[in-house]
């Protein structure tokens, strides 16, 4: 379980640190030309991050969601939904090319390539990557997450240690200089968490309905998006202590660690060009999936069509770009993460903990049963059938969103080996046991 957690938390920073960190652009405008109320700002994240992103998994959990139409189509109004899931949609194409301007703008700020270059080459790893399953894709993601935070870090220490103004000085200076997203830092703040959690609210939801115990998924958002504020909030401060240095390069985070030492610079820049793929990824293959739910099979000609799409509008200027995308995307993001946080508080918080305890009944008795030590009894039988009865999801989802985790708990704990096409029967079994005792309890008609 723990494991799990880690990869899910993982994922889910790696889905929403492009939008975040990877150029520092978003970082300079939303908190560094506020001065130290930038921190004070950064900070607030701390307080809603952790638990919108919570909110996100367990939902994508709860609803063994593949795109986000379906869990906006299960909280809300029609209407609602609607607006939501067009305006995600669209929100995240927006996120997506201007995470490809990024990727152009990193390769020609720090090895001088043409401005396509980089968009170009982002282009063919996102479609490459694009073609692997949902799982696969968030394990990519989630394997890139730890270099990006060895970076951050690295990048922090730098500018802590090297600081040799004063406060007051650097505070005057980013007042000065700095181009603020909006008039003051609290409406700053409040649309940059609307705006982080848009960048990967789609792709975190995919992750969550990956995962069978909203429990897990929600610890796993919890964690993923408390270290993003906490990053958050550490690289303000590196910024504005490194302001005189950064304030006008395109990509100030790049720009402070080429400061430490040319080949570390370029070791940022790989790392940053794999911050801004993990989100341009998770967006266009999110999008694709949801594009294409009416028919499946065309998901991965939609997901092409759509990251080549982007790639063409990728050459506008990326620093006007964040400028002037971002906010508007920000303000959606805010009235997304307050329907899903009332929500959630209001009545899906007690059903998705209801419904967490009988996934792990269900669990518990599916590797009772695999146990060739264990006498599997018919009230065994009942008391699964039960659970299956009362959860959520079909007797199908259930098993075939377990299937995985099931086994390889079965062989560590018990030795027990399972091929894989069994495996892959299990949501299968569970249909057709549920089936066979309804049949058996099914009241007898009546004799002429």
């Amino acid at each position: 379980m723990r494991r799990r957690v880690v990869m899910i938390a993982l994922a889910y920073f790696g889905v929403t640190v492009g939008a975040g960190f990877a150029s520092g652009q978003e970082m300079l405008q939303y908190y560094v030309s506020y001065g130290w109320w930038g921190i004070a700002g950064a900070a607030v994240n701390l307080l809603v991050m952790p638990l919108t992103a919570m909110t996100i998994l367990q939902y994508g959990s709860y609803f063994r969601a593949q795109s986000h139409g379906k869990v906006f189509h299960s909280i809300t109004s029609l209407f609602l939904a609607k607006f939501m899931d067009y305006g995600l949609s669209i929100a995240q194409f927006c996120v997506g090319f201007v995470m490809l301007a990024g990727a152009g703008s990193n390769l020609h700020q720090q090895f001088g390539l043409p401005l396509w270059t980089g968009s170009a080459i982002m282009v063919v790893l996102v479609l490459l990557a694009g073609m692997l399953n949902t799982d696969r894709v968030s394990n990519v993601i989630g394997g890139i997450t730890p270099v990006m935070i060895v970076l951050l870090v690295c990048a922090v220490v730098y500018a802590v240690v090297t600081f040799d103004g004063s406060f007051q000085g650097v505070h005057e200076f980013a007042l000065q200089h700095g181009t603020p997203a909006l008039s003051n830092w609290f409406l700053a703040t409040v649309n940059y968490t609307g705006l982080a959690m848009f960048s990967g609210i789609a792709m975190a939801i995919i992750i969550g309905g990956q995962n069978w115990s909203p429990q897990a998924a929600g610890w796993g958002g919890f964690i993923g998006g408390f270290i993003f504020s906490f990053l958050l909030l550490l690289m303000t401060g590196a910024l504005l202590l490194s302001i005189q240095d950064v304030y006008d390069a395109d990509l100030p985070t790049l720009a402070l660690i080429d400061k430490i030492n040319p080949v570390l610079g370029v070791i940022a820049s790989v790392g940053t060009y794999l911050m801004i793929f993990s989100t341009s990824l998770g967006v266009f293959f999110s999008l694709g999936k949801r594009l294409a739910a009416p028919r499946p099979s065309w998901g991965r000609l939609v997901f092409i069509a759509v990251t080549l799409v982007g790639f063409g509008l990728s050459f506008l200027p990326f620093t006007e770009l964040v400028n002037k995308v971002f906010p508007v995307i920000g303000w959606l993001g805010v009235l997304f993460v307050a329907v899903l946080l009332v929500t959630w508080l209001v009545s899906a918080r007690t059903d998705i903990a209801e419904e967490g305890l009988r996934r792990d009944r269900i669990r518990a008795l599916l590797l009772y049963r695999l146990d060739p030590k264990r006498r599997w009894t018919p009230r065994h039988a009942n008391a699964l059938i039960q659970a299956v009865d009362e959860s959520n999801l079909r007797a199908k989802q259930l098993g075939d969103v377990m299937s995985s985790d099931l086994y390889q708990e079965a062989e560590r704990t018990s030795g027990i080996s399972v091929p894989p096409e069994e495996q892959e029967q299990l949501g299968e079994k569970l249909w057709r046991l549920q089936r066979s005792r309804r049949t058996q309890h099914a009241p007898k008609p009546p004799r002429r």
